[in-house]
């Protein structure tokens, strides 16, 4: 099945290339820990997949990664907090006992990082925002644990909603200096799509680099074989989607001009591809109509409709 129709892609986009070089060189400045927030639906978790499968691109054998995850509960032991790690990891534990857990968490890591030219291992947190103080404590008893007994290093790089950018400086203020120092030396805001700039990019994207099988045809040649013979392109087509995007957050009272949702964008996308493209006749573009019932069937701005609710006063 391709990927359009999964949706299991990862596009290499401006935000996504400029987080990859960020964190490459956190890594090889041997960082402790460092913050990646960002608005919802704008591909930090894709970035963090994308990262963990293209990493040795960038860094060879030199590291490991492991990802994980916080999951949010009323309260938190823990039992309850390293068997969420785990399991997030692709682990579940068959131990019940915390102490037996912990040993388990210490155990993969220290295992992964053995298998690193630098003993070093990159620990994704995702939905960080859920940790607190005795979350924290946990982890840097982890963190300790392993470095001092192990000789692992570990990367802390902890993503999460906008909330956590505040992290570094509530922890600094709180006298929290070891929890800042493990985990909040850096901080890098994952953006989502500029208009238009990195819009128009995205898009070139599937006429030019994504391919499906490796070495097959470009998505765009995939869904649309004729009409790229005939010279056109998704490229091509960028000022029209654009001014239909722009039309329908008017019409939504959302702001012109403001960066496009990840989700949102793909999911429109998508869509075209399976739903309007593969019909369009040879020297037809796209029409307002045709983005425009894609825009409304799709829901795409459904994520920017929720930002905005989110940061209205």
């Amino acid at each position: 099945m391709h990927p359009i129709e999964t949706g299991r892609y990862v596009l290499p986009t401006n935000p996504l290339e400029e987080f990859v070089n960020v964190l490459t060189s956190w890594v090889r400045s041997d960082l402790l820990g460092a913050l990646v927030p960002g608005l919802q639906r704008v591909g930090k978790t894709s970035a963090i997949e994308y990262y963990s499968d293209n990493y040795r691109r960038w860094l060879g054998d030199d590291v490991r990664i492991l990802c994980t995850e916080i999951i949010p509960h009323k309260q938190v032991g823990e039992g309850v907090f390293f068997g969420d790690l785990l399991r997030s990891m692709g682990f579940p534990p068959n131990k019940n006992r915390p102490e037996d857990r912990r040993a388990l968490l210490i155990g993969r890591i220290v295992e992964a990082g053995a298998h690193s030219r630098l003993k070093k291992v990159v620990m994704f947190v995702d939905e960080a925002q859920y940790l607190d103080d005795f979350l924290f404590k946990l982890l840097i008893s982890v963190h300790n644990e392993v470095s001092r007994l192990y000789r692992i290093k570990i990367l802390w790089v902890l993503v999460g909603q906008p909330d956590l950018a505040t992290f570094a400086a509530t922890y600094a203020y709180g006298g929290k200096r070891q929890i800042v120092g493990r985990f909040m030396t850096d901080t890098f805001v994952f953006r989502p799509l500029a208009w238009r700039t990195d819009f128009d990019d995205a898009l070139s994207l599937y006429d030019e680099k994504m391919r499906y099988p490796e070495g097959g045809p470009t998505y765009t040649q995939h869904y649309a074989p004729r009409l790229v013979a005939g010279g056109w392109s998704l490229a091509k087509q960028a000022d029209l989607l654009a001014a239909r995007i722009e039309h329908a957050r008017a019409e939504r009272g959302l702001p012109i001009g403001s960066p496009m949702t990840m989700q949102g964008f793909t999911i429109l996308i998508n869509h075209l591809f399976q739903h309007v493209v593969p019909a369009l006749e040879v020297g037809r573009a796209l029409t307002a109509a045709d983005v425009d019932q894609a825009i409304t069937g799709t829901n795409c701005l459904i994520f920017e409709e929720q930002e905005a609710l989110l940061s209205s006063p």
